[in-house]
């Protein structure tokens, strides 16, 4: 039997809810046909947008979004994307040698904050570091943020229809400026941050810079960063830095089959390589810590997902470019990824999961009048209880998992948990890793107790293949039912590749 230890009065703290975050980009499928189908669309619409699409992604409580890119920002001007929608110019999208779409520009900045004025979401804005100016960037900032009637470019936002100012507070200044960001290295980057934060701090005090950190391949980025960084921020000359951006994609090149076809052993590589993540948000904190002490600089997971890159750099028929289905592979992957976020969210401050819809691992499927919710999107609306709760302690005891793959031996665990505790109710999500075994659990309370019947969610399907389709939409969706508690221990049977939520009403020890 599988036995999981929670402490009650051990915390870790608590969980912010930017850790569910979404990232929308400019490429293929996610913006056109994908959130945006037009107001004059035969397809209901609210003010653009699609409107079964919204009504879903508001009700997991999206919390964030990230746009207009990913590496699409890094050829960006702001300035396309204003003013009248039929003046707007049309663009090179940087996606266009790989799929031949031009930009149209009709979703820019005014139609991205109506999105997520929709969704109740924070918008997060990427800044092109790499092929514009540092008063370019500063001046989106100003645009955005300044009170009506103050300056020009305010004045400029309310001809185009917002007279308040939209209150942008997250920036990430750049991406990935290691690779197509500009091939930069560290100590240049960080010159070009530093005057990005020092340049901007006239146009708002309550902003939340971000910076771009490192690819997994690459982390030696961090201390170089950070060696330029506190040269001037020792004197007081940089403006603080809210979060330190990390990108982790569990990248599919074939060595873990194909998105809809795969082995045992290929599901379990997948796993492996997801679990990953943990050391690398561990180790990154390590060396911020080290170069920064006495600094609250958070961790910013602002790319993850499953990327299943055999599909090529060019979409397949009927699909757009990097549009890839999920099954509950990909369902349990996004579970143990969100409950390494809630165990280290004294870490990790924000996390935006790539991308929202038609591309990588994606919560949604839509084209035309349909529009699917993935395997993904269910895992979120499981999981968005935990959201402001207190994660706790836990300690899981269970099997090993042994595998080879291409003459390699591997070992992971059965299982990932995490939980979190919120006006007295304790909730426990988990990931059965194993394609083969369902699993007994025991939950052992630790300061307290159960003091009522609970709920179980679970998502899982016969078959670990499957998913959400066009043609079948609602073939894994998850199940609920009502589960028996009392005292500190509670036992229940976990179907095998499968995703659960507990919920369960507690007492606490009163020496807490």
């Amino acid at each position: 039997m599988t036995t999981i230890d929670i402490w009650l009065n051990e915390e870790i703290g608590r969980i912010n809810p930017n850790i569910y975050g979404h990232f929308i980009e400019h490429l293929g499928g996610v913006v056109y046909d994908g959130i945006w189908v037009g107001e004059d669309s035969e397809i209901p619409n609210i003010k653009g947008f699609r409107q079964e699409l919204i009504e879903k992604l508001k009700a997991i409580n999206p919390s964030v979004i990230r746009w207009p890119g990913g590496c699409f920002a890094e050829t960006y001007n702001w300035r396309d994307g204003i003013g009248p929608r039929e003046k707007r110019p049309t663009t090179v999208n940087w996606w266009y040698m790989n799929d031949g779409k031009l930009e149209s520009n009709q979703v820019g900045t005014h139609e991205f904050i109506d999105f997520c004025k929709l969704v109740n979401a924070e918008p997060y804005f990427a800044v092109n570091a790499t092929t514009t100016t540092v008063l370019e960037a500063r001046n989106w900032i100003e645009y955005c943020n300044m009170m009506q009637g103050t300056t020009t470019l305010a004045q400029e936002r309310e001809e185009n229809g917002s007279p308040e100012p939209f209150n942008v507070k997250y920036w990430g200044l750049g991406n990935e400026n290691w690779g197509g960001g500009g091939c930069m290295t560290p100590e240049d980057y960080c010159h070009i941050y530093r005057k990005y934060g020092i340049i901007s701090k006239s146009v708002g005090q309550d902003l939340q810079f971000i910076a771009c950190g490192p690819y997994e391949d690459i982390p030696e980025w961090t201390a170089k960063f950070f060696d330029k960084y506190k040269e001037m921020y020792t004197v007081g000359r940089v403006a603080p830095m809210f979060g330190y951006s990390l990108h982790y994609y569990v990248t599919n090149t074939g060595r873990m089959g194909t998105e809809l076809t795969y082995s045992d052993a290929q599901w379990y590589e997948l796993m492996r390589v997801g679990l990953d993540m943990e050391p690398f948000i561990q180790s990154q904190f390590e060396m911020i810590r080290a170069a920064m002490p006495g600094t609250s600089i958070g961790l910013v997971v602002d790319e993850w997902g499953v990327w299943h890159q055999q599909n090529g750099r060019h979409p397949l028929p009927g699909k757009y470019l990097f549009e890839q289905m999920s099954t509950m592979r990909e369902a349990v992957l996004a579970a143990l990824s969100l409950n390494i976020f809630n165990n280290h969210c004294d870490k990790v401050v924000m996390a935006n999961v790539a991308q929202l819809v038609n591309c990588i691992h994606s919560l949604f499927l839509a084209k035309g009048n349909a529009c699917v919710a993935t395997t993904s999107y269910y895992v979120f609306d499981m999981f968005k209880i935990h959201q402001h709760a207190i994660s706790l302690k836990t300690e899981i005891k269970c099997k090993n998992i042994s595998y080879s793959i291409e003459g390699n031996p591997y070992d992971i665990p059965s299982l990932s948990c995490s939980a979190s505790l919120k006006d007295g109710k304790l909730a426990v999500t988990l990931a059965n890793l194993s394609v083969d075994d369902d699993q007994e659990i025991m939950l052992k309370l630790n300061g307290g107790q159960y003091t009522s019947n609970g709920r179980m969610v679970v998502l899982s399907s016969n078959n670990h293949m499957d998913g959400n389709s066009f043609e079948e939409p609602c073939k894994v969706t998850p199940v609920e039912q009502t589960i028996s508690a009392g005292g500190f221990e509670l036992t229940v049977t976990m179907p095998k590749a499968s995703v659960v939520l507990l919920t369960l009403d507690v007492s606490i020890d009163s020496q807490r």
